[in-house]
């Protein structure tokens, strides 16, 4: 379903998925590497994720950097 985000198969409001002139959300949005291990390799490429797992997935690559540097 491309609606649906396949970390947490949630709505991942993909505006991409709606007749519209506006682009995704994600369009203005950096994907680390991390964010693509998440991804189960079967949906990878196919499906947008949600904005939540793109921004939990920043906060915990941002707290593991920050315990690395102390």
């Amino acid at each position: 379903m491309k609606n649906e985000c396949p970390i947490c198969q949630g709505n991942n409001l993909c505006g991409s998925s709606v007749e519209s002139d506006e682009h995704c959300w994600c369009t203005k949005k950096i994907f680390t590497e991390e964010v693509f291990r998440q991804i189960p390799e079967e949906q990878l490429h196919k499906q947008c994720i949600c904005e939540a797992c793109l921004n939990r997935i920043a906060r915990i690559e941002k707290a593991s950097k920050r315990s690395m540097n102390h």
